[in-house]
């Protein structure tokens, strides 16, 4: 990898760990691995935000930032969704398991993938 390939506020690598993480998340869901499900899920979504990002040479790095560009940036549907996702990282992650949650998550994370997909061009999963 070059230089630019390994920096944070590049494309292809913010897209390169999202897809990861999106195919760890979905093999948690199917383990039934609740709790991961939030965790990974989240990460998911900063990596496909910060992408977008990237696209227009920005980089956040805090969760506060990223909020306010992905509500200035993408469909109220796809921000309901994300937020839906974020308290399902609390709800799993504090909470403990719970199955029928992480359904939720997996649901509303494939919404902001098809849009995603959608809006760069590519297959994550």
């Amino acid at each position: 990898m070059n230089s630019k390939e390994e920096k944070m506020g590049d494309f292809n690598k913010h897209i390169a760990i999202a897809k990861e993480k999106l195919n760890a998340t979905m093999d948690a869901y199917e383990k039934k691995l609740s709790t991961v499900v939030g965790d990974l899920a989240i990460k998911v979504v900063e990596h496909l935000v910060e992408a977008d990002a990237a696209k227009n040479n920005r980089h956040f790095g805090d969760h506060m930032t990223r909020q306010e560009y992905s509500q200035k940036n993408f469909p109220k549907d796809i921000n309901i969704a994300m937020r839906k996702v974020w308290f399902g990282y609390g709800d799993l992650g504090y909470d403990g398991i719970n199955g029928k949650r992480a359904k939720t998550v997996i649901n509303n994370l494939q919404i902001i993938v098809k849009f995603f997909e959608i809006r760069f061009s590519i297959k994550l999963k």
